[in-house]
């Protein structure tokens, strides 16, 4: 465990996309969580079930792409923006009962999370020596996770409350919770990029991250 964290900390940067990852883990977390319930509100199982599968085959089309083309540059780039669509289609999915809408959006969403996925994994395998990735990796699947647990823990208990608070239902309630998510998600895409530590990151082989 201390080796891993020494690994984890030898770089502010590869620090801070750690707890970048911990963080849209939660705003994702929270997305996917009140996704049902927001869809439920206002339409049946089967159109619920319609807009999962389309909104996840985003996923599909991205990961294909990735396969056949990949990310050659510009990682830390293509982070923030991926990251920054995936904040917009968060608020673009909660803010109307239209099904149309919520799947194009929800589709732009997982479309994206690929590509956020990928530059993450490069930018910090690249600047993690070979013989300390399997100790660093342990501690990073579980520091990127907490995310999920705080989302899983609180999503639905905020949905609940300002749904009751505003007196508009726990569809809205949910709602506004992705929308708030997204804001935040987007807000922080767009403050990753400027980040000297996070950009230096990008400059390091991963040959010389080994030696």
């Amino acid at each position: 465990m201390q080796i891993g964290w020494q690994a984890v900390t030898e770089k502010k940067g590869v620090l801070l996309l750690i707890l970048l990852s911990s963080v849209m883990t939660c705003f994702m977390g929270a997305f996917q969580i009140l996704a049902e319930p927001l869809i439920l509100d206002f339409a049946d199982s089967a159109t619920l079930g319609i807009g999962e599968t389309v909104c996840a085959s985003g996923m599909l089309v991205s990961g294909l792409f990735l396969g056949a083309r990949g990310i050659k540059k510009g990682y830390v780039k293509v982070l923030s923006a991926s990251l920054a669509v995936a904040g917009i289609a968060m608020i673009i999915f909660g803010l109307k009962e239209n099904i149309y809408l919520i799947c194009a959006a929800g589709f732009w969403f997982f479309a994206m999370l690929p590509f956020a996925n990928n530059c993450l994994d490069y930018l910090v395998r690249t600047n993690i020596a070979d013989e300390l990735q399997g100790r660093a990796w342990g501690l990073i699947g579980f520091l990127s996770q907490i995310g999920y647990v705080v989302a899983y823990g609180l999503a639905g208990l905020l949905a609940d409350e300002i749904g009751d608070q505003l007196q508009i239902g726990v569809g809205r309630g949910a709602a506004a919770v992705i929308i708030a998510s997204g804001v935040l998600l987007g807000i922080m895409a767009l403050s990753v990029y400027p980040i000297k530590a996070v950009r230096q990151l990008e400059n390091v082989t991963p040959k010389a991250a080994r030696s």
